[in-house]
């Protein structure tokens, strides 16, 4: 049975890849993104939230080295009794470069599904936990793809607890078909979902995918940066409005962002994906404020195709 302690989870997908989408990113990591530099400070920033309290890590197989980062960090550890995520579904093309036209490629074939899975055990072993369809989308096949549901099942009857994660503006229409697939197989027990202040589209259906015993993880709670004091661009009216309310409450934006997702009751997971020990700290601290009452933030939610739409506009950094 799936049981953690802490509600915050750390997510790799910053961590593993010299290039992501997460604005102000590059800054994060410095100028020298060697893989052995990089692999030094991810194992630094691991060290940090597993010596306070943080016991899930969620990688996945586009996200660079993650994989490798994570599982050389955990053969370094006298004991580690953390959780592992991963995901299949899409390559990693960048080749460890920041500018160039491509960076990943979907595949959500039977053919990927078994050569990232050896991939993942080549890398993970006994450690990984959760494996999940990496981005499903409301006109992916693969819920519907026979073949690679009962290749999951043999996961799981393996041990391997199987999950989705969700992405683009139909998400809801995705974890609606989830849901009812999973009412006949019982395959899933988890789902990993977009949700921030400023897409609150999936709120009432995630509800209800919680009390039908699926684990919940959310993912993206800054927006990819939008909503942090780093964004100098994009939302600008409601990130002083927001900032304002934060101040009314002695929180500051990143308190507030991470705060209202840690808050609801039906999340089990809040992924953080902070590139540095000072934002991780940032997040650790303000969970001491988790009884915070935050007034309603129903208003800031943005349209899917608004939300969707500037997240495309991001730059890889």
């Amino acid at each position: 049975m799936f049981k953690l302690d802490n509600k915050i989870g750390l997510g790799l997908a910053s961590l593993g890849r010299p290039g992501y989408i997460n604005i102000g990113h590059d800054g994060d990591l410095g100028p020298n993104k060697t893989r052995e530099n990089m692999q030094s400070h991810c194992h630094d920033v691991l060290d940090y939230a597993y010596s306070n309290g943080i016991k899930y890590f969620d990688v996945a197989r586009v996200y660079g080295e993650s994989e490798q980062f994570l599982s050389n960090w955990i053969r370094k550890q006298s004991q580690f009794d953390g959780f592992v995520g991963s995901k299949w579904g899409y390559e990693y093309l960048a080749n460890w470069e920041v500018d160039v036209k491509t960076h990943e490629r979907k595949d959500h074939s039977l053919k990927f599904l078994k050569e990232q899975w050896i991939e993942t055990r080549l890398n993970l072993g006994k450690s990984i936990d959760l494996y999940q369809i990496h981005s499903v989308t409301s006109d992916s096949p693969v819920l519907d793809d026979p073949t690679v549901l009962k290749e999951l099942e043999e996961m799981k009857k393996k041990g391997i607890e199987i999950g989705i994660s969700t992405s683009g503006p139909d998400q809801e229409k995705t974890i609606e078909k989830f849901l009812k697939i999973n009412e006949k197989t019982k395959l899933f027990s988890f789902l990993q979902t977009t949700i921030n202040i400023f897409d609150q589209s999936c709120t009432a259906i995630l509800e209800n995918a919680s009390e039908n015993k699926i684990n919940i993880i959310a993912k993206e709670i800054f927006s990819n940066g939008r909503l942090t004091y780093a964004n100098k661009k994009f939302h600008q009216n409601e990130l002083t409005e927001l900032v304002s309310i934060a101040k009314s409450i002695n929180l500051n934006l990143e308190e507030l962002s991470y705060l209202w997702v840690y808050q609801l009751p039906f999340i089990k997971i809040c992924l953080t994906g902070a590139s540095t020990i000072i934002q991780l700290d940032t997040n650790l601290k303000c969970i001491k404020k988790k009884d915070l009452e935050i007034p309603s933030l129903e208003s800031f939610a943005l349209s899917t195709d608004d939300y969707w739409s500037t997240r495309k506009l991001l730059n890889w950094n």
